[in-house]
């Protein structure tokens, strides 16, 4: 074979190789846009219906406690969502066999989506099914035709190897844990942990998505809500356990399923924060890595985790976060 004839072929299979190596490299997922989750939407405009259940509107005077269950799901799966309704900062006493009408927002969407309606169990809940959509985030907002409530949560669409921070709030972006009590009666606002604003915001600006993972019960999700936009934190994504029994009694467990949950669907959490000594075991049973795994506070270290001295982020970001490399995301 001639020696231009072995050039040749040389070439194509270096240009074919190369067309390859291109194709085989996958694109960065997504960074999550901070100010989308910042901004203030009206609410969508719900026709008024007929109460379904007419003895609701017994318990709709009482103040709405109702909560959206936010998702964190892979691009290109269905996923559904639930929301629950209750109502008295009491009783908790759950809207049954109610109708109520779902809809969504995107980041492109210039206005909400009306998804139907569904009615709720005796539970206080809903679901509505969603089809498998593009990396992004949006935003669902469930609503009660008959008396005019509604609440709203978020759905983030990720791509493999999002790459997210996880924060715990009792005791970890608060001071303590009892300052719960104050943003769920709305009498006062949970004092924010020396520099927790700050790490949390550094995360932020260096693309990472923020988690937040409370064992709060559900009927703290509003409060909670509300707390993060006070300290003017974007919401993103907040899980709140669904029953009092695993708040007080599997809190541990609670949070490592919830965090093999959201690996499952491809986010990859490369840090996370936390206070309690459930915090530290969840973290390092669901395999965070100690280095990756910081406690503050009274337990700070517990369980092998990385702990943050003083009772405050400060010489930690500063040692730790500021020189922290950017997220593999664009």
């Amino acid at each position: 074979m001639s020696l231009s004839r072995i050039t040749r072929l040389s070439t194509k299979t270096l240009t074919a190789a190369s067309i390859a190596c291109v194709f085989n490299v996958s694109a960065l997922p997504a960074c999550p846009n901070p100010g989308w989750l910042e901004q203030n939407y009206d609410k969508p405009n719900v026709p008024r219906t007929n109460y379904r259940n007419s003895f609701n509107k017994l318990i709709t005077w009482l103040p709405a406690f109702h909560m959206v269950h936010d998702q964190i799901i892979a691009e290109g799966m269905p996923a559904t969502v639930t929301a629950k309704f209750d109502y008295g900062a009491v009783a908790h006493k759950d809207l049954e066999q109610e109708t109520v009408r779902f809809y969504l927002r995107g980041q492109h969407d210039t206005q909400w989506r009306d998804l139907g309606t569904a009615v709720t169990n005796r539970d206080g809940k809903a679901t509505v099914t969603l089809p498998a959509m593009n990396a992004g985030q949006y935003r669902i907002y469930a609503a009660v035709p008959a008396d005019g409530t509604g609440t709203e949560g978020f759905v983030t669409v990720i791509q493999p190897n999002t790459p997210a921070v996880l924060f715990d709030i009792d005791g970890t972006l608060t001071e303590s844990d009892a300052e719960a009590v104050g943003d769920y009666t709305g009498i006062d606002r949970a004092d924010e942990k020396e520099g927790a604003y700050t790490l949390v915001r550094r995360y932020l600006d260096l693309g990472y998505q923020p988690v937040y993972l409370t064992a709060r019960v559900y009927w703290y999700a509003k409060g909670t809500r509300d707390w993060l936009k006070w300290v003017g934190l974007p919401q993103g994504f907040l899980r709140t356990s669904l029953s009092n029994e695993t708040s007080m009694f599997r809190t541990a467990e609670y949070k490592i399923e919830q965090i093999q949950q959201l690996q499952r669907q491809g986010l990859n959490i490369v840090r996370a924060y936390g206070n309690a000594k459930t915090d530290a075991e969840a973290f390092i049973r669901a395999g965070l890595g100690a280095e990756n795994s910081f406690t503050i506070g009274g337990d700070a270290g517990y369980y092998g985790t990385t702990a943050i001295t003083n009772n405050s982020y400060y010489d930690h970001i500063t040692e730790l976060v500021d020189n922290f490399p950017e997220a593999q995301c664009e």
